[in-house]
């Protein structure tokens, strides 16, 4: 027998396509060849009898950065008859993530689309010489995918004869046909009634074709077809809304959202046509027991989940009598406030639930919940337990401070879980907040699930350097480093999160398993999520520990430059000058204003001739920071520290350390600087040339093989949907990459991913992406109106021709706006529930700046944003509901 591949992909210069085989029991890889830029082939003869089955895929891969990309749900199979086929042509079409068809596969379409099967079985293939295979999901009820062409076996394009696939597999659709092979055939695939027993509908675009293809009278072809070219219109759009559940305001909760609280969201979701409920990370955060663990993207645990979300009042443990009192005087206290009180929350819950706990824990340890969770999670849950106990035993979450536990034992961690051990107790609390605390997000996600709503997490980028990970793991992270964000416009001077940057080559060596058992866990409740800061999977922000402001970083991974090509293009590199701070006799005054004299005696050195340098004691902005802690917080103190903090900023290069000065990395943003403003005009063409360079051209195909080296391993880890959070400074290359993996992108309209336009049209958005007006980080619609009515006066005539906008938004405005964004052909449009409730001018809050959720330039941000209205006042709100239940029905979603 003989088996030719020919696959249809175009490609570029430097790339190749491979087949990936094995027969037999034998793995071969082998290069294909290339035919056009639309085809490639290869040609396998000699097999036998012997060998009834095949497995294969294809890869592609590229020269110029070693990229080698498995086809998405590699390998196919297929049968093999050597006594009824002498050859067999394999017309197949590269099977990519991105097609639209996976995303319409993935758990956040469960609930909406119309369910697979009863799957059939194609009889009598051996008296047909064509078989034809197409992937289509989201096949409309009463329908199957159909063939109709130029030929009579294909009903020579007549509808009433067009020849119905049967579903063998989930959306995989086939139909044996004869063929004649010695012509071209021309054919498409349409939407068969199978009622009407015709063709109703047939796709978009032109006609596929079939040429020359005699081989052999003993011949079959396999043609697999991976898209069914609809209109986007036609395809699954979805409404959403997106809110914390902190933010969640219920008439039993506690003083905050609660787990339980989703449920009421849920209904109101439901009544008003949404389909998806977008929240932000729960995972628990708990490291200062202050305020500061309000920020739910530092979390202590990528597993455990946030204690703030327990409600009590579920628990159902008979208490003292006035327990119950108790707690509904706390409820009525704390919901009594406009924001989330973190710390008076945490300290009502963790008083309560160990009152439960140490009145039941004989019964809560012995029960068989506790005791099937406790063994589905002990990877995780008993370290996390044992951290937290340590963590309180201490009085700190840095475990460098706890003496013989600093560094992370197993077997001595274990035996702190084992019943009997001094600390079994304390640990066994903890496993049983984990416990409850999975029983009530799981009953809410249930609940949600049989309302026909999805719900979508949030994957943070980073976790806390005091965390059970970092103690357990550290071998993953790079502990001497800081994740952040470059500068924008949100944040001139960058983003420090404070977060141990990645080991991701050894992260590899087990093919990110850390990363795949987050995306496990995430999927036990979630069908999406949005990758925080997706950027970070080709590229982070990377700040040395010993500083403090985000425009201290550098990328890592990154291809440094070389002194020699600094050099090489005229630059007159001198060390002290291009990578030290630059700190000039003239400029001191500007910078420190009254307090020069100050500056000078304290923390500056002469070097002579005008220039000076930072005393050792402040060499650097950790140093700065830690030692203005211990000053009196006045106006001229605050001074001394911001300009000191800019002194040490003021740099052109980075040096990469351990390279003896010979690799830099140029600071981002470099133009803003003293150093560079100060050089000649000659020089400062070249430094910025080569600035430019660095950032925007020369990383390209190195971060694309980053985000194909890693994104992959996190696409299968799981069946949910994924959305990339890929606002900022976004390299070429994302695009494309995310693309491929059929990862949605987010399109923000006040941030376009072009600097073409101001403000992104909805309208322009792909299909595979999420639309929506704000996020979390940013202001409010109302909000931003207020905040730059400049720029809202561009929008409103930019967007609606609107020459004389009111000043503040009014509710008309953002109705447009919403139904801009519920027009949009992007598979999801999602709203933050502040941005919907402008709308409606008596029900939104009074003041748009109260609800503001995050500030990422101020760092640490206190994250309490609370609805002003309960989930009850809400449903109940009849004229907003019927608004905009009618906005998202007419908008098809």
């Amino acid at each position: 027998m003989k088996i030719v591949f020919r696959l249809n992909y175009h490609t570029t210069p430097g790339q190749s396509l491979w087949l990936k085989h094995s027969i037999g029991g034998t793995s071969v890889e082998q290069p294909m060849r290339w035919i056009n830029d639309q085809q490639w082939e290869l040609t396998i003869e000699g097999l036998t009898k012997e060998e009834p089955r095949l497995e294969y895929s294809y890869q592609l891969r590229q020269s110029f950065n070693s990229v080698a990309l498995d086809e998405w749900l590699a390998p196919r199979s297929m049968a093999l008859d050597p006594t009824a086929h002498d050859t067999v042509l394999l017309l197949d079409t590269w099977c990519s993530a991105g097609t639209e068809d996976y995303a319409l596969e993935t758990d956040a379409f469960l609930s909406v689309l119309p369910r697979c099967g009863p799957f059939q079985e194609i009889r009598d293939l051996d008296q047909a010489d064509h078989l034809f295979q197409l992937r289509m999901a989201a096949v409309p009820a009463g329908m199957v995918p159909c063939l109709t062409g130029n030929v009579s076996a294909l009903g020579n394009w007549d509808w009433l004869s067009s020849v119905p696939l049967k579903e063998v597999a989930a959306n995989v659709w086939q139909v044996g046909i004869d063929l004649p092979v010695d012509r071209e055939v021309l054919y498409k695939y349409g939407l068969y009634d199978v009622e009407l027993k015709r063709a109703v509908s047939l796709e978009l675009g032109a006609n596929r074709n079939l040429s020359s293809r005699d081989y052999s009278t003993r011949q079959l072809t396999c043609v697999s077809d991976e898209r069914f070219c609809r209109d986007v219109a036609s395809l699954a759009r979805g409404a959403g809304v997106a809110l914390p559940v902190f933010s969640l305001r219920g008439e039993n909760s506690l003083g905050v959202g609660e787990f339980a609280d989703l449920k009421p969201l849920g209904d109101w979701a439901t009544s008003v046509g949404l389909k998806l409920i977008q929240i932000l990370p729960i995972n628990d955060t708990t490291s200062n027991h202050d305020w500061r663990d309000s920020y739910p993207y530092s979390a202590i645990s990528v597993f455990a989940l946030h204690p703030l979300y327990l409600r009590i009042s579920d628990l159902g443990y008979p208490m003292r009598p006035d327990f119950e009192l108790e707690l509904r005087a706390l409820c009525d206290e704390l919901n009594g406030l406009e924001q989330v009180d973190y710390e008076a929350v945490m300290e009502a819950k963790t008083r309560l639930t160990r009152e439960i706990f140490d009145a039941h824990q004989g019964s809560i340890i012995a029960s068989s919940a506790f005791q099937q969770f406790l063994g589905e999670n002990r990877e995780w849950v008993i370290p996390y337990a044992v951290f937290c106990v340590k963590r309180d035993f201490f009085g700190t979450a840095d475990f460098s401070k706890w003496e013989e536990w600093s560094v992370f034992d197993p077997e001595q961690v274990r035996q702190s879980a084992e019943p009997g051990h001094p600390n079994w107790l304390q640990v066994a609390y903890f496993v049983w907040l984990q416990c409850e605390l999975d029983h009530q997000l799981a009953d809410a996600v249930k609940y949600l699930h049989e309302q026909g709503l999805s719900l979508k997490g949030d994957l943070p980028i980073g976790i806390n350097r005091q965390s059970v990970d970092a103690w357990s793991a550290p071998h993953l992270f790079k502990m001497d480093a800081q994740a952040g964000a470059p500068p924008d416009a949100f944040a001139v001077k960058g983003q420090n999160w404070g977060f141990p940057t990645y080991h991701w080559e050894v992260m590899k060596l087990d093919g990110y398993a850390w990363w795949r058992s987050r995306f496990e866990q995430l999927s036990r409740y979630f069908d999406a999520y949005r990758i925080d800061h997706v950027l970070g999977f080709f590229r982070i922000w990377q700040v040395p520990y010993d500083q403090v402001e985000g425009i201290m970083g550098y990328f890592d991974p990154a291809v440094p430059i070389h002194i020699n090509e600094i050099r090489s293009r005229g630059i007159s590199f001198d060390h002290h000058r291009y990578s030290r701070p630059y700190i000039r006799e003239h400029s001191l005054m500007e910078r420190f204003g009254d307090a020069v004299e100050d500056a000078k005696s304290h923390y500056l050195d002469d070097l002579g001739g005008g220039v000076w340098q930072l005393k050792e004691t402040v060499r650097n902005q950790r140093r700065i920071t830690e030692v203005f802690a211990t000053k009196p917080d006045d106006e001229r103190n605050e001074r001394i520290r911001v300009a000191l903090l800019d002194c040490a900023s003021d740099v052109l290069f980075f040096e990469v350390p351990g390279s003896d000065g010979t690799l830099f990395h140029p600071r981002l943003g470099l133009e803003n600087t003293k150093s560079y403003q100060e050089l000649d005009a000659d020089e400062r063409g070249r430094v910025k040339e080569l600035a430019d360079d660095y950032f925007y051209c020369r990383q390209e195909a190195f971060w694309q093989a980053e985000g194909y080296e890693k994104l992959p391993a996190m696409r299968h880890a799981s069946s949910m949907l994924l959305c990339g959070e890929d606002l900022g400074m976004v390299p070429a290359c994302v695009p494309g990459v995310l693309r491929e993996l059929g990862i949605l992108s987010l399109e923000i309209q006040r941030m376009p991913k072009t600097s073409q336009v101001e403000f992104l049209n909805p309208g322009d958005a792909q299909y595979m992406s999420v639309v929506s007006p704000s996020t979390h980080d940013m202001t409010t619609l109302r909000g931003w109106w207020r905040e730059d009515y400049q720029a809202a006066c561009r929008f409103a005539w930019r967007m609606f021709g609107m020459a004389s906008p009111p000043r503040e938004l009014s509710g008309e405005i953002a109705a447009r706006i919403i139904g801009q964004h519920l027009h949009a052909p992007a598979m999801w449009a999602i709203f933050p529930l502040q941005d919907l409730l402008a709308m409606d001018e008596e029900l939104r809050h009074p003041e748009p700046e109260a609800e503001r959720i995050n500030v990422p330039a101020i760092i640490p941000f206190y994250w309490r944003y609370r609805m002003h209205l309960t989930m009850g006042k809400l449903s109940a709100s009849t004229a907003f509901n019927d608004r905009l239940g009618s906005m998202i029905s007419a908008a098809g979603r």
